[in-house]
């Protein structure tokens, strides 16, 4: 595996986020980038909080939610996205009646930049005592048009003996409220984040699965004019385990080029790769792996100007954790890997998240870890 690099050009750029912030998200439409965050305020209550990035600078950062049963783990990641309007949308779940593991999905929209937020709605219409979560919200139209999709856990709540599992649902924001559920894969891994881009035809969606016989590879949905079609592996490595890894993918695209990246574990080998797509995410070519042969997975992605894929990840060295990020070319050549900083390999450190600010230039946020932490954001030129 090629050394990684501690470079020079990783440019510190921290948000305006307090210390104890948590679950950071970069959110990108067009050249409108917005990081969001969870923070507790003055009283010690969760807020979602966020700030747009205008140049190179943050803007002022707002509220989008404030509430004491608010969820947010380093998996559950709520978000603030911009829209095709000039507005914005924003998800988080909330635990239901205090419960540990029940969870509501809610979405909120905002005409206004983030001043004042509609009230907020539920894209899910069945009332069980169960969780709904690990959402994405993507952008689907040139106004404010968008589309949720998250994992969904009626259908154990509704069998007799808790033997339904975990769905993958999807629904489309109407522009008053949510149309009909969609039920895009019957049995999904129950903990491990769903992720969204926009292809030529309409939404792609990457989750990882999970067959009678526990096996949990990596699966991608897509909409075109005739719906939506059927789950498809993007690589059959048949990774078997009992319980989720917590550890889900990340798909970007641009045109007719997509890609998705994403953590195995299988052959006994955790590792870290990505596919290549030239026809919308139809179908994916030859998978490149890109860790350092120590990879902790929790990886994000995004597609250059070029069409190449900018991809962050989690890497192990001794005790400690590195957040690093490397370059995939449309010809599965491997840029450097840059280390942007050192974190905790726990789960408190979450997943980084990134988006494109240049041509081979991206901006990575994070979760430093410690005593209390706090969420950190760096820009990096890749090679």
């Amino acid at each position: 595996m090629m050394a990684a690099c501690a470079c020079s050009g990783v440019h510190p750029s921290d948000p305006p986020a307090a210390a104890g912030s948590i679950a950071p998200r970069l959110s990108q439409s067009g050249d409108r980038i917005v990081l969001s965050w969870v923070e507790p305020d003055a009283a010690g209550v969760p807020t979602l909080r966020f700030a747009q990035r205008n140049n190179d600078a943050w803007g002022v950062p707002k509220i989008a939610t404030r509430d004491a049963l608010l969820a947010a783990d380093s998996a559950d990641i709520p978000s603030v996205v911009p829209t095709g309007d000039g507005g914005l949308a924003a998800h988080w779940t909330v635990r239901r009646n205090g419960s540990a593991y029940a969870r509501d999905l809610l979405v909120a929209v905002s005409r206004d930049g983030g001043t004042s937020w509609s009230r907020p709605t539920r894209p899910h219409r069945d009332d069980t005592d169960s969780e709904h979560g690990m959402a994405t919200i993507l952008p689907t139209g040139p106004r404010d048009a968008f589309g949720i999709c998250w994992l969904d856990g009626r259908a154990g709540a509704l069998s007799q003996y808790g033997e339904g599992g975990t769905s993958l649902y999807w629904a489309d924001w109407t522009g008053e409220g949510f149309g009909p559920e969609i039920l895009l894969d019957a049995r999904a891994c129950d903990c491990c984040k769903t992720s969204a881009a926009r292809g030529p035809q309409g939404p792609l969606v990457a989750y990882r699965d999970r067959s009678e016989t526990e096996r949990r590879d990596l699966a991608v949905v897509r909409r075109d004019g005739a719906g939506w079609s059927a789950p498809r592996p993007v690589r059959g490595e048949g990774w078997s385990i009992s319980a989720c890894p917590t550890n889900g993918p990340s798909i970007a695209a641009r045109g007719d080029r997509a890609a998705v990246a994403w953590f195995t574990g299988a052959d006994a080998t955790p590792s870290v790769w990505v596919a290549p797509s030239t026809d919308g995410g139809t179908t994916f070519g030859t998978a490149v792996r890109i860790d350092g042969g120590a990879s902790l997975g929790r990886v994000e992605a995004t597609m250059l100007a070029d069409g190449s894929t900018a991809v962050v990840w989690l890497e192990r060295n001794g005790k400690d954790a590195e957040v690093r990020v490397r370059r995939v070319g449309t010809d599965g050549g491997l840029s450097v890997p840059v280390i942007v900083a050192k974190t905790s390999p726990a789960r408190a450190s979450g997943y980084p998240t990134l988006a494109a600010t240049g041509e081979r230039e991206v901006l990575v946020a994070w979760i430093e870890t410690g005593a209390p932490g706090r969420v950190r954001a760096a820009t990096i030129p890749l090679r």
